[in-house]
């Protein structure tokens, strides 16, 4: 399967508002996370997307310290913590993980 390909499933449980038996798209490389909640139905097919991440423009900014969590959430995602941990995570933990991250990129 290329970079970017879309696989259709059927599920077998509940998922939001879906309800067993519709038919959702899967980007191809994350099949793997719906067995035994979906099915597959089909071929892959090109989505026109790929989902090999790009080079950003540059660097994110660090958020100011008075910034909203969401904004240290990104940041922390951005600097290479798992989304689920940063979610979890307090704006502390976040702003901590951020100073730990960069402390090692600026010696």
């Amino acid at each position: 399967m290329a970079d970017g390909d879309v696989v259709k499933m059927k599920l077998t449980f509940w998922r939001g508002d879906k309800k067993p038996g519709d038919v959702i798209e899967v980007p191809a490389d994350e099949v793997h996370r719906w067995k035994g909640f979906a099915e597959q139905v089909g071929e892959p097919v090109p989505s026109g997307e790929s989902t090999t991440p790009t080079a950003a423009a540059g660097p994110l900014p660090r958020p100011a310290d008075g910034a909203k969590v969401d904004e240290w959430r990104t940041y922390a995602v951005h600097l290479g913590m798992e989304q689920a941990d940063a979610d979890k995570a307090t704006k502390t933990e976040l702003q901590d993980y951020a100073t730990k991250t960069t402390a090692g990129s600026k010696a």
